[in-house]
């Protein structure tokens, strides 16, 4: 059900500025016909009414620039609709900007090729495949929990000491470096004791 309104309406305290579906479909990139798609879907809000015409503020903005970032990560639609559904109606525009933070790339390279880099080294396509599904899933899973740390444990901090949404984001640049190297690390260690179990079954007397 599509809200109607006499006056620019504010949502989370933050005066929106409300836009026509032209206007959204060149700020976003997003097609008319997909706007309406992922509304139908419940990703975005209904568009707000005026008179016969419907109009489109930050917040539609700002889930439609995450559904595309979704999109660019390689989640399916249900993937998508799963985690949008943990996203409260009521999350203000600078709270799905914390979504974006933690979904942005830590460089530019978002183009790795990992099954055809290990097809090059003679692994079967399947074989490859199967490694950059564990790859994708592992990856998803660990956004997910970051993101719940940083929304219940560290976005209160931020805001009871009067931080903006922008320096949360800073934050977040500044982190995911260490969740790299972090991960690097645990998956070295990982492999080491791996490979030391492996070393011990087999010089182990029978």
């Amino acid at each position: 059900m599509e809200t109607d309104v006499g006056t620019d309406r504010t949502t989370g305290g933050e005066t929106d500025e409300l836009l026509t579906l032209d206007e959204l479909t060149e700020r976003t990139g997003v097609s008319a016909r997909n706007v309406r798609f992922y509304a139908s879907r419940g990703l975005v809000p209904p568009p707000v009414r005026r008179g016969r015409s419907g109009y489109y503020g930050p917040d539609h903005v700002a889930r439609l620039e995450l559904v595309r970032e979704l999109q660019g990560h390689g989640f399916t639609l249900a993937a998508i609709e799963k985690y949008v559904e943990q996203i409260p109606a009521t999350a203000t525009p600078s709270d799905i900007a914390r979504h974006l933070s933690l979904l942005a790339p830590v460089t530019g390279d978002r183009d790795v090729d990992v099954p055809g880099g290990l097809s090059g080294m003679g692994i079967s396509p399947e074989a490859a495949a199967a490694v950059a599904e564990v790859y994708a899933e592992h990856g998803r899973q660990v956004a997910h929990e970051l993101s719940e740390i940083v929304r219940t444990m560290v976005w209160p901090q931020f805001r009871e000491h009067g931080y903006t949404a922008e320096q949360l984001r800073e934050f977040i640049h500044r982190l995911k470096p260490l969740t790299i190297a972090g991960l690097v690390t645990a998956y070295e260690q990982a492999i080491d004791e791996s490979q030391a179990s492996y070393d011990g079954k087999r010089s182990a007397p029978r």
